[in-house]
């Protein structure tokens, strides 16, 4: 799997401002020659299971951009900090503008607005003049009530909807996600493996045009599971089921401006995943003793057989919980009865990260430990055992 990449932003900001400069034309009086031009370091907490690194080549944003703020009585509050021009301020630069990841760190756009640089936006020419940047991944064109879906490659399969403040709103931006799943199913609904995207938000804030090109640091908003198979017995193992399961899953949340944290809305979804395709067993190599240590066979839990693992995306509440309810994890081996243990109340779960859920099979029993990338709210790995 590919490795976060870290981008120079003070050398991609130098060369894409050079290159600006050299090739756009003026956008008349009272604006600057310059456009505003966004990057991403991508340097996100370590979510590997979430992403595999940079964005990939095509991907989209969504921004909303802000400057000017004239108070009630008739005070210019565009210089001040976001924290006392918010009120007063609405996104004037963008709203809902698509970015285009272009590779190695860089955000391209077509605009054609007031203000316009050739296909780019420019800024104000007052220097003094700061800046509020709010993106959200990934894109949706909005309509009615500023509402739009997510679709996956195909165009037609909806991935969830995406609701943004309205244009003439002012103050912090608000954010709500909503999952593609039809509301109070029940456990035994057949759920996708692949229609939650990974939402992330980003933001920069008090950014003058003297700043260089925007630099959007994106955060995950949702926390996600894997799964593997560890055999430490001599004879490999096959397992035919394993599925996940859990009733009221949180569905969708509202978050509001520069917050890290938000609480979910009150509807929910129930349903399983069923981990592994009909008919196509995992089999889990046997375990091998190197000078006295017994290594165990692994499998991952993927799609097509492959390292890269299936990503099942929730979303937590403030508590950690992915649900107002009970999940449960059912693992059957060839020739055996399914087994199904819920998972633990102590448990808690947080966005951006990543829980590994390893199934580890030792003779005729199964123990679960659950590790993640931080820690746990209650201080390390949690076991669940199978009787």
């Amino acid at each position: 799997m590919k490795r976060y990449k870290y981008i120079g932003l003070l050398l991609l900001a130098g060369l894409a401002a050079a290159c600006q400069k050299e090739t756009v034309a003026p956008a008349g009086a009272g604006y600057s020659t310059e456009a505003i031009l966004f990057t991403t370091p991508y340097t996100v907490s370590k979510s590997a299971a979430m992403r595999d690194g940079d964005f990939n080549e095509g991907d989209k944003v969504g921004v909303l951009g802000y400057c000017k703020a004239t108070g009630l009585n008739g005070e210019d509050y565009s210089a001040s900090e976001w924290d006392t021009k918010k009120p007063f301020a609405t996104p004037e630069v963008f709203y809902n503008q698509e970015l285009t990841y272009k590779g190695n760190g860089v955000l391209s756009y077509n605009y054609s607005g007031d203000n316009a640089v050739g296909t780019l936006r420019g800024w104000y020419n007052e220097p003094d003049y700061t800046y509020a940047f709010f993106a959200y991944y990934p894109y949706a064109q909005l309509g009615y009530g500023n509402r739009g879906t997510i679709y996956a490659e195909d165009g037609r399969t909806s991935m969830g909807t995406i609701t943004l403040s309205g244009e003439n709103a002012t103050g912090d931006p608000t954010f709500t996600y909503t999952m593609p799943y039809r509301s109070n199913s029940s456990t035994s609904t057949l759920l996708n493996l692949d229609r939650v995207p990974d939402v992330m938000l980003a933001y920069t804030v008090n950014h003058r045009h003297s700043d260089g090109a925007v630099s959007l640091k994106f955060r995950h908003m949702l926390c996600a599971f894997e799964f593997e198979i560890n055999n430490y017995n001599e004879e490999p193992v096959e397992i035919t089921s394993l599925v996940f399961r859990g009733e009221n899953f949180y569905k969708s949340f509202t978050i509001t401006g520069q917050k890290q944290d938000y609480t979910p809305k009150d509807d929910r979804y129930s349903g399983q995943f069923q981990l592994l395709s009909e008919g196509k067993p995992l089999v889990c190599p046997p375990a091998l003793e190197t000078d006295g240590v017994i290594v165990p066979g692994k499998a991952i839990v993927s799609l097509d057989g492959s390292d890269d693992p299936i990503d099942l995306l929730f979303i937590p509440d403030a508590d950690g919980k992915i649900t107002a309810g009970i999940c449960s994890v059912s693992v059957q081996m060839e020739g055996e009865r399914e087994r199904t243990q819920n998972v633990r109340d102590g448990m808690s779960f947080r966005p951006g990260t990543r829980s590994i859920f390893s199934i580890n099979i030792v003779g005729d029993n199964f123990v679960i430990e659950v590790r993640a990338d931080n820690a746990w709210s209650d201080g390390g790995d949690s076991n669940i055992y199978f009787d």
